[in-house]
């Protein structure tokens, strides 16, 4: 129950003024008043006693003297006879009892004068009772007014900041000539106040500012403490889970995997308990998380130490879909700067080759027969010089950085090119590839430059798995139960081993025995990212040994 400085102070003066006065009253009326009026009763006994003596006496005296007059033979002794025919005996009687009786009366006349100064000292009691009541009113209001309303003042002011009103002042008034301790505590607090709005407000710029420095970040950003909570986040992250906002006080396993409890050890390696309870300084893993879970993310975590009483981990979460990306622009690029360079440096000169050509066979061997072995091998060296114009312009064709189109291709036409441009690979590494195509022209909606580059890299793994003298089997059909187009890249190559399988599609996983085989490891990863776009699937069947086959399945343009 709260009560107010104000009346606990008035109460508790109160109390002990009314117990002193009652103690006072106390002693002084029923004490020294009763002893008073003790010694009152005793006296007036005594007085009683004395006066009924004299009646006595004088009783007793007469009767003496009726005796001796009546009876002349009965002997007194002298001093009662000389009592007895004393003639002013009465008179002298009478007198000290009305001496005695005066002497009471002045008693009683003393006792009632006390009397009445005990109650002319009540009286005296009571004004001051009173007049102590008034000065306990006038100080009362003095000490609400000087101590009691600036605490309450500065309480409300307190109550008020510490639900978060921070713009709260105390109320200074301006026309006080003689400011007291509270002025200045009330000042002080005022000021105290500004500096915490201040720093509140830099608190939250610096926050604002960090956040907005992490949500620039590409890569997935997370701050994790020891009880698996996820302190802060940016956007990159919101977007790898599969959110908007920010997830409040969410768990990381909750956040990112949808579980009710920590991750167990069988399902992904936890960051925070092999830093936090292994002690390591650093940790790669790769994880899915289950909003996409075709999705390889790289995650880095490290410790990160705020404070002495708890332990933090920071985690930069990178999807390396984007890396697959980049790596397809670096290879489009590539291929885009040595297609420029061959146009550059070959395709003027080959052209003005062509046009010698086309001139000699024009001016000397237009006339001659088609069996004439010199006009024979000109036109085989001008079809041969026709055909290597045609590689940089293919090559230019399929570097073109151009925004990604959703057309209708030719898987056929395209597949050819791609087979066309890699001849000279395939020739070098003494394979043989077969394309067999159905004379239906098969479509599927894509980017063309995306399929030749799932072409590319299937043919040139392929090459890269045969031996001299393999074979690489390239097949187009079309299902007809969902309408389906199946491209098939099968070889007789080394083989993928079965453990392996699951992980040819991971990024920077590379199958390679040695480093001239050996790739980045994002070819068939590029290869998957982009049948996914085009709402295709890809399988593979391989053994050690007997080679690969790659299958792939694209629903039919309408």
């Amino acid at each position: 129950m709260f009560i107010s400085l104000n009346k606990k102070i008035i109460y508790t003066i109160s109390f002990f003024f009314l117990l002193i006065s009652i103690l006072f009253i106390y002693t002084f009326y029923i004490v020294y008043g009763t002893k008073i009026q003790e010694e009152q009763k005793l006296n007036i006994v005594k007085n009683q006693q004395y006066v009924e003596q004299l009646i006595q006496n004088i009783n007793l005296i007469k009767e003496l003297r009726e005796i001796s007059t009546t009876h002349k033979d009965v002997k007194i002794s002298e001093s009662i006879a000389d009592l007895i025919t004393e003639k002013d005996i009465d008179e002298i009687q009478i007198s000290r009892l009305s001496s005695q009786r005066k002497q009471v009366e002045e008693m009683n006349k003393s006792y009632t004068e006390r009397y009445q100064v005990i109650q002319e000292g009540i009286k005296i009691i009571a004004a001051s009772a009173i007049l102590l009541a008034i000065s306990i009113i006038f100080l009362g209001f003095l000490l609400r007014k000087w101590v009691l309303e600036p605490i309450e003042t500065i309480s409300s002011a307190n109550s008020k900041v510490s639900q978060g009103q921070l713009s709260t002042r105390i109320r200074l008034e301006g026309n006080h000539h003689f400011k007291d301790e509270f002025d200045t505590l009330s000042a002080t607090y005022n000021q105290m106040l500004d500096t915490i709005e201040k720093n509140i407000e830099e608190i939250k710029n610096k926050e604002k500012f960090l956040q907005d420095l992490i949500d620039g970040i590409p890569d997935g950003i997370r701050v994790i403490d020891d009880q698996y909570n996820i302190i802060i986040a940016n956007k990159a992250y919101f977007r790898q889970i599969g959110k908007h906002s920010g997830c409040g006080a969410q768990k990381c396993y909750k956040s990112s995997q949808n579980l009710d409890n920590s991750c167990p050890e069988t399902m992904f390696t936890c960051p925070l308990k092999e830093i936090i309870q292994n002690r390591q300084k650093k940790i790669q893993v790769i994880q899915q998380f289950c909003a996409f879970p075709n999705r390889h993310l790289a995650i880095n975590a490290a410790p990160l130490h705020l404070s002495s009483s708890q332990n933090y981990i920071v985690e930069s979460i990178r999807d390396l879909s984007d890396d697959i990306n980049f790596s397809h622009q670096q290879k489009v690029s590539s291929l885009s700067f040595l297609a420029s360079s061959v146009a550059h440096e070959m395709k003027n000169n080959l052209g003005s080759i062509r046009m010698i050509m086309e001139r000699l066979l024009d001016k000397y061997y237009k006339d001659k027969p088609d069996d004439c072995e010199e006009k024979k091998h000109l036109s085989m060296i001008y079809n041969q010089i026709l055909s290597c114009i045609s590689v940089p312009e293919r090559l230019l064709k399929l570097s073109q950085n151009n925004p990604a189109e959703n057309i209708k291709l030719d898987c056929a036409e395209n597949i050819s090119e791609v087979i066309a441009l890699l001849d000279f690979e395939t020739k070098k590494n003494g394979a043989n590839v077969e394309f067999k195509s159905p004379k239906t022209p098969l479509y599927i909606m894509g980017d063309e430059g995306d399929f030749k580059m799932v072409a590319m890299n299937l043919i040139l793994n392929a090459i890269k798995a045969v031996q001299p003298g393999g074979e690489i089997k390239i097949s187009l059909s079309k299902r007809n139960i969902d309408k389906h187009v199946i491209i098939k890249f099968k070889d007789n190559g080394c083989g993928i081993e079965e453990q392996n399988l699951k992980r040819v599609f991971e990024p920077f996983y590379s199958n390679g025995k040695n480093m001239q085989k050996q790739g980045t490891g994002l070819g068939l990863a590029i290869v998957k990212s982009i049948v996914e776009k085009f709402n295709g699937s890809i399988d593979v069947e391989s053994a050690p040994g007997k080679g690969s086959c790659f299958t792939l399945a694209f629903p039919a343009a309408k």
